[in-house]
């Protein structure tokens, strides 16, 4: 008969449980902040389309890339590989260097990634993208 001396595993099983625990919890909030997030996407989304009819009605078709003075707000909340996208379509024959100095310049959130790499991967995302539709 073996004696539960130095047998840990009742006092594992608890810590066990009890890191199970907040992680559930950790999940709940993340799920909640991710629902914040989606609703306040949703509601930039609503306003870009309300700007961009504003913008219409006023005669301006569409903001410019670079602008003269103050911060744009063109990409915000917007995906890389979508930016770079509408990017490529109003400049054709831009380079991806060319393509992060607009990003850059407009103040693109690159959520803590270095910029030039994720430019890189995005672009070739997209080109995949584009021989894949093709």
């Amino acid at each position: 008969m073996q004696s539960n001396r130095g047998d840990i595993r009742k006092e594992l099983e608890d810590r066990i449980a009890t890191i199970q625990k907040k992680i559930g919890k950790l999940q709940e909030e993340r799920s909640s902040i991710d629902k914040k997030l989606q609703d306040a996407e949703s509601k930039l989304n609503a306003l870009r389309v309300v700007y961009q009819i504003e913008a219409e009605r006023f005669g301006e078709y569409k903001a410019p890339l670079i602008p003269s003075a103050g911060k744009s707000y063109r990409f915000a909340g917007m995906r890389l590989i979508d930016s770079i996208a509408l990017i490529r379509k109003e400049r054709p024959g831009i380079d991806k260097k060319g393509v992060l100095a607009i990003l850059e310049r407009e103040g693109f959130d690159f959520r803590g990634k270095r910029p030039l790499p994720a430019v890189h991967f995005a672009w070739v995302a997209l080109e995949r993208k584009k021989k894949g539709s093709r």
